[in-house]
């Protein structure tokens, strides 16, 4: 986050480590991320069992809805291959010069028509880390290039770049890859999958793909960009509910990206993140007038946004609602050294989005709405986000900082928190995917869509 006088130009994320091929679209090299506990699907099988079987389905898959979505049949990919780049023998992959060229990437070669990765670092690493589910997300975006091939797109990025950048074909693709992990998922339930994934493998895809965000202040407009985090993983969830036809339908007109610049020297030199007294004090004030003004609209006069308090805890308790508590009293009350740590590990704007939402519960009851059932946590969440669209381009006050984005994410697919009613419960059958989907619902819709 950061504090900031005018208009600014904030937000990006991550860490994109070494060109791409040339002439080829890539996955670049995953940043550093803490590791995650998944239930691994697959078990017993390693990282070339699960390409085999990856590659098998995706042919499979495409060779089925390429028909159905573009009227037209497909045409197998060529070349499809694992590459050795700490062979010293290794022979060149296609479009590059030598093997090595290739660590730490996939890509796709429209030229040659060929999907290759690296079989030596970066897939066995998606395996370990994401399970099954890091090494489908990477290879169908892969695949997802090739559709883009088949029906024209990389004739358009050359006789229309300003219409096709480099950022609008990597969300397309990402988001070609989310419908065949919709198919994945809903074969898996059917019990007809050989390629089984269900909700918990879905959460460590996007994992998986937070991983290979651009580095921090890429502007969309640069001819690498590959995404944040937020709009890699948005792309994805518009094709798993969207299907093929909608990814092809993207524009530059219709697709909003929010990566930005940092917006002074002295937020790059905090990477994005404001002190904890700093960011508590930033956030309350600005959410309590932005939450107040909702309220009015609604026809409430005079009702004021709560202040929050460190000390003493909520009367009753208030449940688990992780570092910050919404009380039955209409308290806002947050545990500092929790947030701490949550900073420390996660970044400023996870602990952000935990306040927004206790302020959106704060609302609610203004607005003489519920705070407590699952539909009230869910409208909190979603309001979350309609928070935190103001926030990407603000006139004033207080905005993102890049990487603001990518932590809200994070931390919606990694604890329930953000979506907790006003006794600390939380529908158990919602999972990170789900979160992160409400908080776009309010992030794109505005809090009209929220229930409010």
């Amino acid at each position: 986050m950061q504090v900031v006088a005018g208009l600014a130009l904030l937000l990006a994320a991550g860490s994109c480590v070494g060109p791409a091929p040339p002439t080829t679209a890539a996955v670049s090299t995953p940043s550093p991320a803490p590791a995650t506990s998944i239930d691994p699907a697959l078990p017993g099988l390693g990282a070339d069992d699960v390409t085999r079987l990856t590659v098998d389905a995706l042919q499979d898959y495409w060779r089925q809805e390429f028909p159905r979505a573009f009227g037209t049949s497909w045409q197998d990919v060529r070349t499809i291959a694992p590459v050795h780049v700490d062979a010293a023998d290794a022979p060149p992959p296609p479009c590059v010069a030598k093997a090595s060229d290739l660590r730490g990437n996939a890509f796709y070669c429209p030229g040659a028509d060929a999907i290759v990765w690296d079989d030596d670092v970066l897939v066995p690493g998606l395996r370990d880390r994401f399970g099954p589910a890091g090494v489908v997300v990477v290879l169908a975006h892969e695949f997802g290039h090739a559709v883009e091939t088949r029906l024209g797109v990389d004739a358009l990025q050359r006789s229309d770049p300003a219409g096709h950048p480099t950022i609008l074909l990597e969300a397309m693709a990402d988001c070609y890859a989310g419908a065949a992990i919709r198919h994945f998922v809903d074969a898996t339930a059917a019990g007809g999958s050989a390629l089984p994934l269900g909700a918990v493998e879905r959460d460590a895809a996007l994992r998986a793909l937070m991983t290979f965000r651009d580095p921090l202040g890429t502007l969309a407009a640069d001819t690498s960009a590959h995404g944040n985090s937020f709009d890699r993983i948005s792309a994805v969830e518009d094709g798993y509910s969207g299907g093929p036809s909608l990814c092809a339908r993207m524009t530059v007109e219709n697709r909003q990206f929010t990566q930005r610049r940092f917006g002074s020297a002295a937020d790059r030199a905090r990477g994005g993140n404001l002190p904890l007294n700093r960011l508590v004090a930033a956030v309350s004030g600005d959410a309590r007038g932005w939450y107040e003004q909702l309220v009015a609209a609604r026809g409430v006069q005079g009702w004021r946004a709560p202040e929050p308090r460190s000390a003493p805890p909520c009367p009753g308790g208030g449940g688990d609602q992780g570092p910050v508590t919404f009380c039955a009293d209409g308290a806002i009350v947050t545990d500092l050294s929790r947030l701490a740590d949550l900073e420390d590990t996660s970044g400023d704007f996870a602990g952000a989005t935990l306040l927004a939402s206790r302020y959106a519960l704060a609302a609610r009851a203004g607005a003489g709405l519920s705070t407590t059932g699952f539909d009230a946590g869910r409208s909190a969440l979603c309001l979350t986000g309609a928070y935190t669209a103001r926030l990407v381009d603000p006139t004033g006050g207080f905005g993102l900082s890049p990487g603001d984005l990518d932590e809200a994410v994070g931390i919606l697919l990694d604890q329930d928190w953000a979506e907790t009613d006003g006794a600390g419960t939380v529908d158990p059958a919602d999972h990170g995917f789900d979160r992160v989907a409400r908080f776009r619902q309010g992030f794109t819709g505005g809090p009209a869509t929220c229930g409010l």
